[in-house]
């Protein structure tokens, strides 16, 4: 399964592979190695052009991998998990912090 992905990531776009690559929380540095841009260049492109195609990519990937860690956090603590329940709550908070901002 790990191959048949690393095969398929080749073949997709760079806003793509960067996307799929922060979703994994690979480094800039991993991801400009992996798709042969400049590490510098793309940090740049991630950090002062939020609007690029490619931040947009990067933050994608990430918030997407986020949402399915809460989701999972979400169902242990409705389980009763002391340490997940912890985590909703600080969620929870950074959220009211957030409206209130």
């Amino acid at each position: 399964m790990s191959e048949q992905f690393l095969n398929s990531l080749s073949e997709l776009e760079i806003e793509e592979q960067v996307e799929q690559l922060a979703s994994l929380f690979f480094t800039i540095s991993e991801i400009a190695m992996f798709t042969g841009m400049d590490a510098g260049q793309l940090r740049n492109m991630i950090t002062m052009n939020k609007e690029s195609e490619i931040s947009k990519a990067y933050n994608r990937g990430k918030l997407r991998t986020r949402i399915l860690l809460r989701f999972d956090s979400r169902a242990f603590a409705l389980k009763g998990s002391p340490q997940a329940l912890q985590e909703m709550k600080e969620y929870m908070s950074d959220q009211q912090i957030d409206e209130d901002a």
